[in-house]
């Protein structure tokens, strides 16, 4: 309840919320943040339109453009579409409500789990700002430097031009605007997907326990009852994470596809203008759209330590005292042995997300800067 009330007052930042039905979204903050898009969506594209003849300034309109497609998403997943994270949120509010009752062992279970989520949360909104931070900072810095002032993205507002001091101020204090709502969109999304992807292992680890449970249970001879009990509790507990875990994947492959669909294309354009055209900007971008990969990919790992740890609860329970079971539950038993050999993974098309998906994608920008670093020379 602490981490989804922290959860909570960040998303009010923009005048949203994540885990409650009843909200309006009739307020300042979400009508803000939603015109700020608007507008920096027909900046960007008015200014590529604008400098078509200019293939440095076009290059770095359409590579910012990535960042918007990916906050047109977040909107869309989490605002427009927000029922499905209520439904996530109330399954794991009744879940903790029903791990109360469980033992202090399991209890402790969870505990460590809900210690590393908020952990992992506070480093995300550090990073992230962070990022965002120096993605602001380095342009106006360089302006001091430099003859030609830099905009940290590459357009002017719709309206303004940025050949005077003053048009450049006016421009370079709404994208720190624009930065900030991305920021705090970005982080309330991601933060939110940790949450419940650490709550499926949470869930996992918590099942592993009971499992643990019953293989004492059997070791001091309890009474059949109670070890039919125990199982019918095991079933049920395994039963709803499976259930919990391809309702998380059904919402976050979408997601992840369009997040990713514009965030390769993003850093390969830059590294088009990096390499080609000498554009230093293009480097701060690759940068960005790395980090924000490498947390997609991280979230997808995270789920695929699922799978390890799924593997892992095919041995607790293939290590259980099979020869004190009944027949009918050993049945059951085998039930939840074979299910635990079907997990569910994150993937975009037919690409699982993880770590090694994102040293593919690094691996071919690679190869991409070199091939055309040899065409260059």
């Amino acid at each position: 309840m602490y981490i989804t009330s922290g959860i909570e007052s960040f998303n009010k930042l923009m005048g949203v919320s994540f885990f409650k039905r009843k909200h309006s979204f009739k307020n300042f903050p979400f009508i803000f943040g939603i015109s700020n898009l608007v507008l920096y969506l027909v900046s960007v594209l008015i200014s590529a339109y604008q400098s078509r003849h200019d293939v440095t300034k076009f290059i770095y309109c359409v590579a910012t453009f990535g960042f918007g497609c990916q906050a047109t998403m977040k909107v869309y997943s989490f605002v427009i579409t927000r029922r499905y994270i209520i439904d996530l949120y109330e399954n794991n509010l009744q879940f903790y409500r029903d791990m109360n009752r469980q033992s202090d062992m399991v209890k402790r279970v969870l505990c460590d789990n809900a210690s590393l989520t908020y952990i992992v949360i506070k480093a995300t909104v550090l990073i992230y700002l962070l990022l965002v931070v120096t993605t602001m900072t380095i342009p106006s810095l360089s302006a001091i430097f430099m003859e030609t002032r830099i905009l940290p993205f590459g357009f002017v507002i719709a309206g303004l031009h940025a050949d005077t001091l003053e048009s450049y101020i006016w421009n370079y204090g709404i994208q720190v605007i624009m930065a900030v709502y991305y920021w705090i969109i970005t982080v309330g999304s991601d933060i939110t997907t940790i949450y419940n992807l650490l709550t499926a292992c949470g869930q996992l680890d918590a099942l592993m326990a009971i499992i643990e449970e019953l293989n004492q249970q059997l070791e001091n001879n309890e009474c059949p009852e109670k070890i039919q009990e125990k199982i019918i509790e095991i079933i049920g507990q395994h039963q709803y994470h499976r259930s919990y875990l391809q309702q998380l994947v059904d919402f976050l492959n979408p997601y992840h596809f369009v997040t990713v669909g514009s965030t390769v294309p993003t850093m390969v354009i830059s590294v088009l203008g990096l390499v080609l055209l000498d554009w230093y900007p293009g480097a701060a971008i690759v940068f960005l759209g790395s980090i924000q990969m490498f947390y997609i990919c991280f979230l997808g790992t995270s789920l695929e330590i699922k799978v390890m740890i799924t593997d892992a609860l095919t041995l607790k329970v293939g290590a259980i005292h099979w020869n004190k079971l009944s027949v009918r539950d050993m049945k059951h038993m085998n039930l939840v042995l074979a299910m635990t050999q079907t997990p569910k993974v994150l993937a975009v098309a037919t690409l699982p997300l993880n770590i090694t998906a994102y040293l593919k994608i690094h691996k071919f920008i690679y190869s991409l800067i070199m091939m055309l670093q040899n065409t260059k020379d």
